[in-house]
């Protein structure tokens, strides 16, 4: 990764989603053998969610701000996902549109620089 060229804010929403999941993967580590095989499609998304945040040359910046409006970044996407029958996560692509829909669920969003919760 190249920590070096990322604006402060994505370097801090990279570093919040870096302790999300490594949470996440120790949590999930824990359970039983028949749990994780239960949780392989939410395993998948969280890896997938992760991998995207650390290695995308170019993060929108009110996806960015959207995301460092919860402690639990990937874990809000996961929800969101879960509310929206079609949306999908296995392309970048797809990762933008639950990053678009996410700005868009947020009430009174303002764009960057705007913190209220």
């Amino acid at each position: 990764m190249r920590r070096g060229e990322h604006p402060d804010r994505e370097i801090q929403l990279i570093t919040v989603a870096e302790r999300e999941f490594e949470l996440f993967k120790y949590k999930m580590l824990s359970k039983s053998r028949k749990r994780i095989f239960d949780d392989c499609g939410r395993i998948r998304f969280y890896s997938c969610i992760y991998e995207y945040l650390m290695y995308v040359d170019d993060i929108k910046k009110e996806h960015i701000e959207v995301c460092l409006r919860y402690d639990r970044p990937i874990a809000e996407l996961y929800r969101v996902y879960q509310d929206h029958e079609h949306l999908r996560y296995d392309r970048w692509e797809d990762i933008e549109d639950l990053l678009d829909v996410l700005v868009h669920e947020q009430e009174g969003y303002r764009g960057p620089g705007d913190h209220t919760s």
